[in-house]
């Protein structure tokens, strides 16, 4: 699979760290955990014909664990509704909690949008996409509903509040770790600092999952990473905790946190695609 190339001489302290991390045999064990988990949502059987069904899922649910851990009060019932209110154009006023949350919800809807199709004879072809555009337009899209409502100002929305850490986070997205050890950093950066202002932290989970999918990690678009740490807060502040305080073992530490997330979140894409197996989902 293709986490499992040994990456070439990274120089950034931040590529350094995960480097060795992605070498302790503790990540080691965790990664073939979540490769496995990873396999198995790839050729499940639900995905044959319903992988867009269950990308659609997917959004909702990795949306609704986003907005919980940026602090919103809400339910994947919740957000279905909200999402439904607004393809039909019909939603009204908002709270601000909800507009944060159907704004996540966008962004995440947009990406899944963006994705290559599954199981296509034909290959896909898509106009390349900068990063710096990309991440642009992930805060807008997590903004929109926040600004049209006008409980945030569109002055600052997709400019990043520190360029310094925007300019580490595209430096490790360019660089040649494996692709489960740059998502995790591009996690962690934008997760401790508020790169963008609000929600980085969704921002930054976005732009991951994202390039699980980009780098052939998570081809299904199905794997939600964000599950677990809305499922457990506290152990997920411990781990970005460990990773601010610095060192090798506050790297593996964050490393080992964010593999077991993705490996719940392959379980739990497992999990939607039984469900459109058996047309049960909602």
């Amino acid at each position: 699979m293709p986490d499992t190339h040994h990456p070439t001489a990274p120089t950034s302290p931040t590529a350094l760290r995960l480097s060795r991390a992605w070498s302790d045999g503790r990540v080691r064990q965790e990664v073939e955990g979540a490769q496995e988990a990873l396999a198995r949502l790839r050729f499940h059987e639900g995905l044959r014909r319903g992988w867009a069904e269950a990308r659609a899922e997917a959004a909702v649910r990795e949306a609704c664990a986003l907005a919980v851990l940026e602090g919103a009060r809400t339910t994947v019932d919740d957000l279905r509704a909200l999402s439904l209110q607004d393809a039909a154009g019909e939603l009204g006023r908002v709270d601000p909690g909800a507009a944060l949350t159907l704004g996540i919800w966008r962004a995440q809807w947009n990406l899944t949008s963006d994705f290559p199709p599954l199981n296509q004879r034909q290959p896909h072809r898509r106009a390349a996409r900068p990063l710096p555009a990309l991440l642009a337009r992930i805060h807008r899209d997590t903004c929109s509903v926040l600004v049209s409502s006008g409980a945030l100002g569109s002055h600052g929305v997709a400019l990043p509040v520190d360029s310094r850490a925007l300019a580490a986070v595209l430096a490790l997205a360019a660089g040649d770790l494996p692709p489960l050890a740059v998502a995790a950093g591009v996690a962690a950066l934008l997760r401790a600092g508020d790169v963008f202002r609000p929600a980085s932290m969704a921002v930054g989970a976005t732009l991951a999952r994202w390039l699980l999918v980009e780098r052939g990690t998570d081809p299904t678009g199905v794997c939600m990473p964000s599950i677990l740490d809305a499922e457990d807060p506290r152990a997920a502040g411990r781990a970005l905790g460990a990773w601010v305080e610095g060192g090798d073992e506050g790297a593996a530490q964050w490393l080992l946190h964010w593999v077991r997330g993705v490996r719940r979140g392959a379980e739990e894409g497992i999990e939607v695609a039984l469900r459109v197996q058996a047309g049960r989902l909602g």
